[in-house]
């Protein structure tokens, strides 16, 4: 047996890039690739480029011309198929059940159904078949293809870039980075706990139903699912920042996201763990900066539970929380680990000319505003129009628990019935 996967990682460069791209093309046309799945091709292009052998750009733009061009391709090919047909074919290889699912959800949703359902496990490519069989609209289904396969690329390269360094590397550098990223949150906590009493006055403002359930971590949330690609969000925006020297740090897009989809602990949790992830490979420095991931993360989770991510009013209050907590926070970092710069080109050049006339902590705040200003307002606002392009059933009436949801849906597709139940509410006890 030909070992795809084994022959795709012995290649390098824009070789790499092409062949990756060539099997997604196919698999998005609708030919099931079981040997080379879309996802860990993705992943083995994040481990080429953490290991310098193609760059993040070039890989990413290929691979979305790939996704979004077999895609649209697949689509008009089923569309000629249609619905009968394609039930006809889908019973004997058993698929039939998450087509008819992808069917429910593009029929009453739209192009945000797209954009979900081509970030469920198991029904990206079904989309793109359902859309073509029932005949979706084009501008609706590119709609919700376009930010999918974005979230897609971007999160499995993501995983793949983090997590593909060898373990022994990991296992050098921990004592170091043990002692950078402890000190700061020794301090942290201490500072905490002088300012404890006021701060909690000070948070009294929030809301007593957030304030109680803020300290609440639920092992069931569904956010928990979302984690990893969050992860990879964070940490591919911030590689990109990396390589191309921009003026950002491009690393709380996904940390913000899942604060809103699943509450502040886990929010917070995901922007410590990309920091650890980038410590130990694109940015040696980053360890003791999750002190402020976790700040913005817990910070963004807490305004969710007030709601303020539903108007854009609550957005600018959002953006403004996230840019004082990262400012106030990195600057003292800053001053401790690289006399006040924080490694971004354009604030460190603001530190120098302004702590010729200025103190050195307050030019630090002013290099270290300057770059977390833009950066957080398009974190927050990425975050936010992620979030709203989900889902969000309501909870079933009559019933004190968030977990039980349902959605009964039934359409009818060239006189095919369709009827979908995701859950269903627990009969009376």
């Amino acid at each position: 047996m030909v070992d795809l996967i084994g022959w795709v990682q012995g290649l390098n460069g824009l070789v790499l890039a092409l062949a990756i791209a060539g099997l997604l093309f196919v698999e998005e046309i609708g030919v099931p690739l079981p040997l080379a799945p879309g996802d860990l091709l993705l992943a083995i292009g994040g481990i080429a480029i953490a290991a310098g052998k193609i760059s993040a750009l070039e890989f990413i733009a290929i691979a979305m011309a790939a996704i979004v061009g077999g895609a649209i391709l697949g689509r008009e090919i089923f569309a000629l198929l249609g619905w009968k047909r394609l039930l006809r074919v889908a019973r004997p290889l058993r698929i039939e059940a998450p087509l008819e699912r992808v069917a429910s959800l593009l029929h009453q949703r739209g192009w945000r159904a797209v954009f979900t359902a081509r970030l469920i496990p198991g029904l990206r490519v079904h989309t793109t078949e359902v859309a073509g069989v029932t005949e979706l609209p084009r501008r609706t289904f590119i709609g919700g293809l376009v930010p999918a396969a974005t979230v897609y690329v971007v999160a499995f390269v993501g995983l793949g870039a983090a997590f593909g360094r060898p373990i022994l590397e990991i296992i050098k550098r921990a004592e170091h980075q043990f002692l950078l990223f402890g000190l700061p949150i020794i301090a942290a906590i201490a500072l905490a706990l002088i300012l404890w009493r006021p701060a909690k006055r000070a948070l009294a403002s929030i809301g007593p139903a957030a304030w109680a359930n803020a300290w609440v971590l639920r092992l069931d949330s569904p956010g928990f699912v979302v984690i990893p690609a969050c992860i990879g969000i964070n940490f591919t925006g911030h590689l990109l920042a990396v390589q191309f020297h921009l003026p950002l740090f491009l690393d709380s897009t996904g940390t913000i996201l899942c604060a809103l989809i699943a509450g502040p602990w886990v929010g917070g949790s995901v922007g410590v763990i990309t920091n650890l992830v980038s410590a130990n490979s694109i940015d040696p420095n980053a360890a003791p900066y999750a002190a402020v991931s976790f700040a913005i993360g817990f910070a963004a989770g807490l305004a969710a539970r007030q709601g303020w991510h539903r108007q854009p009013a609550g957005w600018l209050a959002m953006w403004a929380i996230c840019f004082l907590l990262s400012a106030v926070i990195s600057t003292p970092l800053n001053l401790i680990i690289s006399d006040g710069h924080s490694g971004v080109v354009l604030g460190d050049a603001i530190v120098d000319r302004l702590a010729k006339g200025l103190p050195l902590p307050v030019a630090s705040l002013v290099g270290e505003a300057a770059i977390d200003l833009p950066d957080k307002l398009l974190a927050v606002g990425a975050a936010v129009l992620i979030y709203r392009a989900l889902p969000h059933p309501a909870a079933v009436s009559g019933s004190s628990s968030p977990s039980f949801f349902y959605m009964g849906i039934r359409s009818r597709w060239r006189g095919a019935p369709v009827v979908v139940k995701l859950s269903s509410p627990p009969g009376p006890a």
